[in-house]
């Protein structure tokens, strides 16, 4: 079995024409993010039906079990691919990566701080990443070109301050 990563350009290419099928098959583009608030509301719901009477929530249960919606679909494919993937290709292994002097306790607690505040900021901008870039993108929309502009503006900005944590790993 190769072991060597698909080649980027190739990647691009099927990622853009999955892009394209799922607008032609779904209507809607391939965010992520709307997954986790469908299936944060629905087990709210589950828990306290009332919660379908909450404004922000409505919008997530107006057509029955959020569960079954394309993005919830989508994502749950995504993990079994990348699963799949990580298997034929023998690089699946459990591991916590993590720079020189974290605890593997303390890289989980920053992990899922910054996990939330990732999804919170997701649902203020009305989308995530790959929401923002591909679909919006894709549809040509000012902002999300604004968005992505900043993103990858930002990331080589504040890059240096963070690539010496991670050039000794534990």
């Amino acid at each position: 079995m190769n072991n060597k990563y698909i080649n980027p350009i190739g990647a691009g290419v099927i990622l853009g024409i999955a892009l394209f099928i799922s607008f032609i098959v779904a209507g809607q583009g391939m965010g992520a993010s709307g997954a986790f608030a469908r299936a944060t509301a629905q087990a709210a719901y589950t828990i306290d039906p009332e919660f379908a009477k909450n404004a922000y929530a409505a919008k997530y249960l107006k057509h029955g079990d959020a569960l079954t919606n394309w993005t919830v679909i989508e994502v749950i494919g995504i993990f079994i691919g990348g699963l799949l993937s990580a298997l034929l290709a023998r690089r699946f292994k459990f591991e916590v990566t993590r720079a020189k002097g974290y605890s593997i306790v303390k890289r989980f607690i920053f992990a899922f701080i910054g996990g939330i505040l990732v999804a919170v900021a997701t649902r203020f901008a009305r989308g995530c990443t790959s929401g923002q870039a591909l679909d919006g993108a894709a549809t040509f929309s000012v902002g999300a070109w604004i968005f992505m502009l900043a993103a990858f503006g930002a990331g080589f900005l504040v890059a240096f301050l963070f690539k010496k944590q991670w050039k000794e790993v534990e």
